[in-house]
């Protein structure tokens, strides 16, 4: 960074703690127009409430905040939005039954005579404004109906329209494919050169050191390194954020013999988005499932979970016995326990403990003639997050104020809890750090390495080779390929998600 540059944005001494334990400690940080800035550390290092502060949704303990020169000891949300501060999160929190025209527009939106709503020149300035953007999206279409990456270029896009001056991206990839992430990269990159601070946090290192000129390093609610992100390398990255080096390569599970299958599909199609399915998967087996958005890796999960249960034509046996799963209730009772994607909307009860989330899945091995037993309860809850380095190891917390990680490793959690036979998991370390992602597939190789089968649907193409057996690459609704993950590089599976020719990759 030139030394010349203003400065868009500076923190100075802010420091936060909930419940009497640092969040944050002491941290100075500043970005300069015009640069893109990079901001990682582990799950609970202090990333989530620090943009939180910058942003105005939290206020700080102590210090301050300097935007465009104006010093603030703590910034609401309207604060932060007129001082030039805007915040896309992985996912946006815009209006899904509006337009994209009116989500860029909303609480600014051209008015007629009487104040009547000008709908024909607020697209056309929304059309304006895209192209100024080169983002080529339909204005008048209901934003509910788009997908993820499209949501996210309009959270930009309103930003723009909003002349933010610092923009806060918050793991805006997580739920990207690579052909989406790279096209975000370019947008960014441009709104820099554009004169635009842009502060960047994910857990996907090589994406921080592509984009970022500098990054900031968390350990621990402190801050621990600023580097420039041309002389930065991963593994440095890596010993700064966790304290310690991590080997390189993740260890791969020995291979294993095939034994009996304990999941059958035959013929399986369902609304949802499947066409025909049929698999086997044995015991003690770890599969991996991917494919480009909409192909029917998530739908396949939801089948087996007992989410998608309606009008499914086919036929499924678990343990050869008969599996239709009327309900997610009723796939637990079988032994089938499904860990979503969505934690908040379909996982956790965020107003509950992490005690309570743990062991909402198997209460009646906590119960007596009714009766909760909560000393087992919190036992349980203290051992698993032991198990899990679940980080504050505090069962009384209430979830929501855990870091994304933490709130995945809580959801393991309860699934390893309740003594599943077969795990099914949707992107199982999405939003988590480096060394959270190890143990988390450590956990999922060692109960499977005990029996139980493990389903996972993935778009982390490192993840899929690293911890699957087999790889199905499924397309509308039906598996296209399968593969062996021994010898197979990212590059090759990306071109196997990709192609539109059915082979064969053994």
């Amino acid at each position: 960074m030139n030394s010349a540059t203003p400065l868009a944005i500076q923190v100075q001494s802010v420091t936060k703690s909930f419940l009497g334990q640092r969040a944050l400690d002491d941290i100075d940080f500043e970005v300069a127009r015009g640069e893109v800035h990079g901001l990682v550390g582990k799950n609970g290092a202090g990333k989530s409430t620090f943009m939180k502060i910058l942003s105005g949704a939290q206020p700080p303990d102590s210090g301050q905040i300097i935007v465009g020169g104006t010093a603030f000891k703590a910034l609401n949300p309207a604060e932060g939005r007129a001082a030039g501060i805007a915040i896309v999160y992985q996912n946006p929190e815009l209006h899904l039954d509006l337009s994209v025209a009116a989500n860029i527009f909303l609480g600014a939106e051209p008015r007629k005579g009487f104040g009547v709503l000008d709908d024909k020149a607020m697209a056309a300035r929304a059309t304006e404004l895209l192209a100024r953007l080169g983002l080529d999206l339909p204005v008048n279409k209901r934003l509910g109906d788009l997908d993820i990456a499209d949501r996210q270029q309009v959270a930009i896009a309103k930003a723009v329209r909003e002349k933010a001056h610092v923009l806060l991206l918050d793991e805006p990839t997580a739920a990207l494919n690579k052909a989406q992430a790279e096209f975000l990269f370019r947008l960014i990159r441009d709104l820099a050169r554009q004169g635009m601070a842009i502060v960047y946090v994910s857990h996907h290192l090589d994406e921080v050191l592509a984009i970022s000129d500098r990054i900031t390093v968390l350990r621990n609610g402190r801050k621990v390194a600023v580097v420039e992100g041309k002389s930065a390398d991963k593994d440095g990255l890596i010993s700064m954020i966790v304290g310690r080096t991590l080997d390189a390569v993740e260890t791969h599970r020995t291979p294993r013999s095939r034994t009996d299958p304990f999941l059958i599909m035959e013929s399986v199609s369902s609304p949802g988005g499947l066409d025909n399915v049929s698999l086997e998967v044995a015991k003690g087996e770890i599969v991996g499932v991917t494919g480009l958005i909409g192909g029917g890796a998530n739908a396949l999960a939801a089948v087996i979970g007992g989410l998608d249960h309606r009008d499914l034509s086919g036929r499924m046996t678990l343990g050869g016995e008969p599996y239709a799963p009327r309900a997610v209730r009723e796939a637990i009772a079988r032994g089938v326990l499904f860990i979503p994607e969505d934690m908040r909307g379909r996982g956790l009860v965020m107003g509950l403990s992490i005690a309570k989330n743990i062991s909402l899945a198997a209460l009646r091995s906590l119960s007596k003639l009714g009766w909760l037993k909560l000393a087992k309860e919190t036992g349980v809850a203290t051992e698993m997050s032991e198990r899990l380095d679940l980080n504050p190891r505090v069962p009384s917390r209430e979830v929501r104020f855990l870091s994304g990680g933490n709130q995945r490793k809580a959801l393991l959690g309860r699934a390893i809890f309740a003594d599943g036979r077969l795990f099914v998991l949707e992107e199982p370390t999405q939003g988590v750090d480096v060394e959270s992602q190890r143990q988390i597939h450590d956990h999922l190789r060692s109960l499977a390495d005990k029996g139980a089968t493990v389903v996972f649907v993935s778009t982390d193409l490192e993840e899929l080779i690293a911890l699957a057996d087999r790889i199905l690459v499924l397309r509308a609704g039906r598996i296209e390929q399968e593969l062996s993950p021994a010898g197979l590089d990212p590059q090759q599976l990306l071109a196997a998600i990709q192609t539109q020719s059915a082979r064969s990759v053994n």
